[in-house]
């Protein structure tokens, strides 16, 4: 069992400073990444990494704030961070009802699953290749 996973076998999170933890049961429905300026701007970084459970598959403990945005394929978004370190935790899209999304970083897991689709390649960053076994999309 990793260090990672609680005693039902799951897996746990925690933003930066630990006020946001998030706990999650089996498998997650999607996993995915994506290079979009959006995400890029959200995370801070060249792209996100995001799994996807379903709302019974999660359990969140701690304050997080959020904001919801229209992404440039018309449809919402909506990210959930820490109060206090700024980590972004969650998110939901209006495409994936009854999913959230845990950042999977917050996982602290370098064995968690590969992304299944690269959402935006053709917004990433130039010196970032387009990863192997992955299905890769230009745009999304």
């Amino acid at each position: 069992m990793s260090t990672h996973e609680d005693e039902i076998g799951g897996k746990a999170a925690a933003c930066a400073c630990g006020a946001v933890r998030v706990t999650t049961t089996g498998a997650p429905a999607i996993v995915n990444a994506c290079a979009c300026l959006d995400c890029q701007r959200r995370s801070g970084s060249a792209f996100t990494y995001t799994a996807f459970f379903t709302d019974a598959q999660v359990g969140i403990a701690g304050e997080l704030r959020s904001f919801r945005s229209t992404r440039s394929a018309g449809r919402w978004h909506e990210a959930s961070f820490c109060i206090v370190c700024g980590v972004s935790v969650l998110s939901r899209l209006e495409v994936f009802p009854g999913l959230v999304g845990v950042s999977v970083g917050c996982f602290t897991d370098p064995a968690f699953e590969p992304p299944r689709g690269f959402y935006w390649a053709s917004r990433r960053h130039t010196w970032l290749p387009v990863p192997i076994g992955v299905e890769v999309f230009q745009t999304q």
